[in-house]
């Protein structure tokens, strides 16, 4: 049995009540509610909350509510957290084969990059499987602060021996659209990150995460031009 998690609190420092804002008239949470639902590659979508109005919310979009602990409510409680209190409930033991992690935060995802994320994870004997996207800027040219001086250095050896954009290696990272692993190795792990993963990658438009004001501002522009369906 496959289940898809989407950890929704009601607590936001950067953008309150985020979850919950409308982006393009329809709440955010909502976007990736009906991603997984319209996947149609899940057992059971639930909605993981302690916020009375997010619960209502999901119910509304027709799938369940997992109204979670106080303890897993605070704002340093990551989806790890979230996902493995879950799981491992006497109820929920031994019921799952594989868990996804869907944050609300990345609205953009398709339902078809869920159901291709899913189908290269059961292409393959990997555990573990995460969405990625390119960095826009090569890391290999990050700097680092020296003793918090305005002075900085390379933070890679060598980094700036290449300095020609399309001679350095393309790298990715984690854009927080898809999450997916096998139950058993999750536990095991208490990650959805192994030394070896499979990346399924998107295109930045669809790996869109709000975290910040400006950030959901551009993703208004995004929704209401339906950027996300030009890539």
């Amino acid at each position: 049995m496959r289940v898809a998690i989407i950890p929704a609190r009601g607590g936001s420092k950067r953008v309150p009540r985020k979850n919950i804002l409308p982006l393009n008239g329809i709440p955010l949470l909502s976007y990736t509610i009906r991603a997984a639902v319209e996947s149609a590659c899940f057992d059971r979508v639930i909605v993981s909350t302690e916020d009375e109005e997010i619960a209502q919310l999901a119910e509304k979009e027709g799938v369940e509510v997992d109204r979670r602990p106080q303890t897993m409510a605070g704002d340093t409680v990551t989806k790890v957290q979230v996902v493995y209190e879950f799981l491992n409930r006497p109820e929920n033991q031994g019921v799952f084969d594989e868990v996804c992690a869907l944050l609300p935060t990345c609205p953009f995802r398709q339902p078809s990059d869920i159901q291709k994320a899913i189908a290269l994870f059961e292409s393959r004997s990997e555990e573990f499987l995460i969405g990625t996207t390119a960095y826009d800027f090569p890391i290999q040219l990050a700097l680092e602060p020296i003793e918090e001086s305005p002075i900085m250095k390379p933070v890679f050896e060598n980094g700036y021996q290449v300095t020609r954009s399309q001679d350095i290696k393309t790298t990715y990272h984690p854009n927080g659209a898809i999450y997916l692993a096998n139950v058993d190795a999750f536990l095991k792990k208490e990650s959805f990150f192994n030394d070896e993963m499979i990346c399924y990658d998107m295109p930045a438009v669809r790996s869109f995460d709000i975290d910040y004001p400006w950030q959901f501002e551009l993703a208004e522009i995004i929704a209401q031009k339906k950027l996300y369906l030009t890539e």
